[in-house]
Order: structure tokens, then C-alpha cells, then sequence
């Protein structure tokens, strides 16, 4: 699926914007009838299979309207090549006079002028992903460099805790030992005392 049905809706607004704003219908741009011709192949895509782009009938309904009354505002003249699929006449394509080689150039020049908005929308819609794409990955490198610090001052805090146990184990160890030395000390000088009476 090259395109959302949303991506559709936003496409169709900045084409009834183009066509409000241009007014005379007699005089629509081919650029016009050409945004238009898009806009009606991408429905008939979101046509075959509502469901893929998550939307009911009802609303594939809708649309349609809102695709023919634009139709019908500007004027809109049908594509020879259906806008973008391109299904050439049938029969013998060989021109036979210059008149047939000047349609025909002018026919493959609006094919070619199809495919180029076709690519440029394209590329459009693949700008625009690269952008949000760029933007969570820088957000998510900031959550982690937050992260990392986070983690960088737990590991400082422990090493001090730890730092902190140890001269309390050896402080109150020392203590103990002092302790018993002067208790021991302080028999021995009993002893002597009492062997001396």
C-alpha cells in the first residue's frame, strides 16, 4: 500500500483548495484535471479493498461524492491513459501521417508528465517519512542518553554505599578486637595482682 487513507483525504483538500481558488471551470489547468485523475485512481484503489486502508463502505461512498462533484466543478476532462495507469488504444500504434506522430509525441509527453507527478508525490510522501523517522530517532537517542546517565549516577551511588559498608564492617570489627584486648588486659592485671598477694 503506497498510500494511507488519510495521505488520500490530505491530497484531496489541497486539490479542492487549487480548484476553489482557480475558479472557471472552461479554463482548468491540466495540472487540475491531473491531481483530479490521481485522486480518482487512488480511490478506485482504496475501492478494491476498503478494508486495507481501514475504512467501512460507507465512507468509500463518500468519497466518491466528493471526488464527482469535484469532477463536475472543474470541468474534468478524462485522461487518455487514465491518470498514471496507462492502458494504451488497441490496433496498429504506427502513426501514419505527421498529424498521428504529433498526437502521439503529445499523448507519451502527458504519459510521461503523469509518471513524473506520480514519482514527485512519491518522493514527497517518502520526504515526509524520512522527517518523522529522524525525529523519534533523535528522541529516542535523547531517552536513552538519559538514560545512560541515570544508570552512570545509580552505579556512583552504590560504589559509595558500598564504600560507605566497608569502613563500617572495619570500623566495628577494629572496635570488637579493641574490646577483648582490653578486657583480656585487664584480667591479666587481675591475676597478677592476686598471685602477688
Amino acid at each position: 500500500m503506497e498510500f494511507t487513507a488519510q495521505d488520500w483525504l490530505e491530497d484531496f483538500e489541497k486539490t479542492a483548495n487549487i480548484a476553489e481558488q482557480h475558479g472557471n471551470p472552461a479554463g482548468s489547468s491540466a495540472g487540475l484535471n491531473k491531481a483530479v485523475a490521481r485522486l480518482d485512481s487512488g480511490l478506485k484503489q482504496i475501492e478494491k479493498d476498503p478494508a486495507a486502508f481501514r475504512i467501512d463502505a460507507r465512507e468509500v461512498q463518500r468519497r466518491r461524492g466528493l471526488v464527482d462533484g469535484l469532477k463536475s466543478q472543474i470541468g474534468y476532462k478524462e485522461p487518455v491513459y487514465g491518470g498514471g495507469t496507462f492502458v494504451r488504444p488497441a490496433g496498429d500504434m504506427a502513426p501514419s501521417t505527421p498529424m498521428d506522430r504529433l498526437a502521439q509525441q503529445r499523448m507519451v509527453a502527458a504519459e510521461q508528465d503523469v509518471l513524473i507527478d506520480e514519482i514527485a508525490d512519491g518522493v514527497d510522501r517518502l520526504h515526509d517519512r524520512a522527517i518523522m523517522i529522524n525525529e523519534e530517532s533523535t528522541l529516542h537517542k535523547s531517552l536513552l542518553d538519559d538514560m545512560d546517565v541515570d544508570v552512570d549516577k545509580a552505579t556512583m551511588g552504590l560504589r559509595q554505599q558500598t564504600k560507605t559498608a566497608n569502613k563500617i564492617r572495619q570500623s566495628t570489627s577494629n572496635c570488637y578486637m579493641y574490646i577483648c584486648i582490653a578486657v583480656l588486659f585487664g584480667i591479666l592485671m587481675l591475676l597478677l595482682i592476686i598471685s602477688f598477694q
